[in-house]
């Protein structure tokens, strides 16, 4: 008998992890992103919201920090990967990218987290500073 409420207690345990996020398209995700926010297709970027994301704030005043961001920093030139990881518990499953992006003014630090949600993967935030 506890033998079997083991075996029973161990495999709810490995249904309630989640799925292991696809780090290749979770890059591509964050790499659209970058793109498209230093090319000032805000619009675009949108498209790749989660939908937890996109209610944070109103589309147009995020639209209006990125547009302000870039007047400032300039357009997208190069980028490469910093870090990445992975956080995944019962409630949470994502993956967290950063990149070192330099612009054509200024080189930022920009930290993408990356869920998925009916089979796509979607910015669940993004956080840039300056260098």
């Amino acid at each position: 008998m506890k033998k079997l409420f083991f075996i029973l207690t161990l495999s709810t345990l490995i249904s309630c992890t989640g799925e292991k996020l696809d780090m290749n398209a979770a890059r591509k995700t964050a790499e659209t992103a970058i793109q498209l926010i230093g090319d000032q297709k805000f619009k675009e970027v949108s498209k790749l919201y989660s939908p937890e994301f996109m209610e944070g704030e109103p589309a147009e005043v995020r639209e209006n920090k990125f547009s302000k961001i870039i007047e400032v920093i300039g357009n997208t030139e190069e980028f490469s990967i910093l870090d990445s990881s992975r956080l995944n518990s019962e409630e949470i499953n994502r993956i967290v990218l950063k990149y070192k992006v330099k612009h054509s003014n200024a080189t930022t630090t920009e930290t993408y987290t990356i869920v998925k949600e009916e089979g796509n993967y979607l910015l669940a935030d993004i956080f840039i500073t300056n260098q």
